[in-house]
């Protein structure tokens, strides 16, 4: 069997593409979800809601479908852009720092590292979100400045009620991304260079440990909805996805033939919706998510010159938005903001109606000019650097 690996089994474009996927979905679940709920069929992001999925799956099959299944869709499915930004995390985090000829660090080194390339990134756009949550008096705490220090911190997950403190918004996935470096730098890292045969099984073991304990935790809190929220808050949630790019990185990926991903992709739409539709299965929504959406991008590869070009148009601009994710991610809900509260919410309360797709356009131009701005603004400032075993010793 012939196992693709590297830039083999996924180039820097289809990254890019799998990035802008995400931001996509993730920015439309936030924009659709919002809306009136009697009208709109909400998500299972943190907690388990079978009336939530039965609703979208007499949706899909009562010949119920009408001009808003984009909205439905988005508001229902969106969330799951995370789970792609998780796998490339781990996806990248062993190209990086496993490949052959990779400079070590310091734990500490690494942990520091990745918090200020965090910190560089929020800042600003915590700020601004801060002043435009205050100008809507939004706040859920009325000791918002020990939050506030949390949020800087980037521990704010590990309080109570994360998705309440300060405001809500993305900023709470910082800290989440936070834990998922310290828990691959001290628990899956250690495990890259193993050369004793009696050990090597614990490259693979690691990580599948960390995805087994994480649904091993969840399985009893089926009816515990406040303790699972909490913990799908925090790292617990990011282990399936985060495990199965440390997987692929270093083991690879069977190279298939088109139609296979093309059945993969397409199969992948329905089993999203099944496993929606019972707790247990529910919990591994993510690797379906994963699987579907590289075979996706796998399809738009070709060994004709000419016709790889033809497909690389095609793919373009789902990579250029890749390249953008991290800054939309910052500035789309500052965008999303004066939008709900000055037209959606202090309109008529009319149900659905054709002209949200004219505020969602609005709002996807808004977000996406702020975002190339935030882009501008953060190449002015330098961008850390780790320091290595090697230049710490001739610094």
């Amino acid at each position: 069997m012939t196992l693709l690996r590297g830039s083999e089994l996924l180039n820097k474009t289809q990254c890019n593409a799998l990035r802008g996927i995400a931001i996509i979905s993730i920015i439309l679940h936030n924009f659709c979800h919002w809306l009136d709920p009697k009208f709109v069929i909400l998500e299972n992001e943190y907690n388990f809601n079978l009336p939530f999925s039965q609703r979208m799956w007499d949706y899909l099959t009562g010949g119920h479908i009408d001009m808003y299944f984009p909205i439905q869709f988005f508001s229902f499915f969106g969330h799951y852009g995370v789970a792609i930004f998780l796998f490339l995390s781990g996806f990248g985090l062993v190209r990086k720092y496993e490949t052959e000829g990779s400079a070590e660090s310091s734990a500490t080194r690494f942990i520091a590292y990745h918090w200020k390339k965090l910190f560089r990134l929020m800042l600003l756009g915590l700020l601004v979100g801060l002043f435009a949550h205050a100008v809507y008096d939004v706040f859920y705490q009325k000791d918002w400045p020990k939050y506030l220090i949390a949020q800087l911190l980037m521990v704010i997950n590990v309080l109570k009620e994360p998705e309440y403190n300060i405001m809500p918004g993305p900023f709470w996935f910082f800290g989440l991304m936070l834990e998922v470096y310290v828990i691959y730098r001290l628990i899956v890292y250690p495990t890259r260079n193993i050369k004793s045969n009696n050990w090597k099984w614990l490259r693979w073991f690691i990580p599948l440990a960390l995805v087994l304990v994480a649904w091993a935790v969840q399985v009893p809190l089926m009816k515990r909805f406040i303790l699972i929220r909490y913990l799908r808050y925090n790292a617990v949630v990011a282990m399936l996805p985060f495990a199965a790019g440390v997987f692929v990185a270093r083991y690879g990926f069977p190279l298939l033939p088109k139609w296979t991903h093309a059945t993969v992709a397409a199969t992948a739409l329905v089993a999203l919706m099944l496993v929606n539709l019972n707790f247990y299965a529910w919990l591994w929504g993510h690797l379906i998510v994963i699987v579907g959406s590289v075979s996706f991008v796998k399809l738009f590869e070709a060994t004709d010159a000419t016709q790889q070009y033809r497909l690389n148009a095609v793919l373009k601009p789902l990579a250029w938005t890749g390249t953008l994710s991290a800054c939309i991610f910052v500035v789309h809900s500052i965008v999303r903001l004066p939008i709900y509260f000055e037209v959606i919410w202090g309109g008529p309360k009319v149900g659905l109606s054709p002209q949200f797709y004219l505020w969602l356009l609005l709002y996807l131009a808004l977000t996406f000019l702020l975002a190339m701005g935030y882009r501008y603004y953060m190449e002015l400032y330098p961008t850390p650097r780790l320091k290595t075993k090697k230049t710490a010793a001739t610094a």
